[in-house]
């Protein structure tokens, strides 16, 4: 599969889940391995469905030598979860990802730990931003 992850629902992202940490599974080991929402675990065929689908959509690969079809992820989790944080971030945020940075930085429950490495991150970007930019573009409109 390409760069771009097909449209993939909170409860189709929750078997991807199952699926990217465990490896391949039947659908009877990802029902088993969902979190229960509410007091009635999902159903085994609502389970399989959405696996079908899934399937259909090109975001699981299907291995039907076995007895029992085997089911693993046919798109990478960094390319599936980017994409919801690209949506996330023009639906609730209107593209700005200094407001939802900010509005993590408040409301999230961070650790020092995690603003260290939040600020490696930055700092890692930053980096990277400056060695792509020509010369020529950063003394654009200065003479010596």
């Amino acid at each position: 599969m390409g760069d771009q992850a097909p449209h993939i629902t909170a409860a189709e992202l929750r078997i991807l889940k199952v699926l990217w940490s465990k490896g391949p599974q039947t659908v009877r080991q990802v029902k088993d391995a969902l979190p229960v929402e509410g007091d009635t675990p999902p159903a085994y065929t609502t389970v399989m469905t959405m696996m079908k689908q899934l399937a259909e959509k090109g975001a699981l690969q299907v291995n039907r030598e076995a007895q029992t079809f085997l089911y693993s992820p046919a798109v990478r989790r960094d390319q599936v979860l980017g994409q919801r944080l690209r949506q996330f971030l023009q639906t609730v945020f209107d593209g700005s990802a200094e407001d939802m940075v900010l509005q993590i930085a408040e409301e999230a429950d961070l650790s020092a730990e995690d603003m260290r490495r939040i600020e490696a991150k930055i700092a890692s970007r930053e980096q990277k931003d400056r060695r792509r930019k020509p010369r020529s573009s950063r003394s654009k409109g200065k003479r010596p």
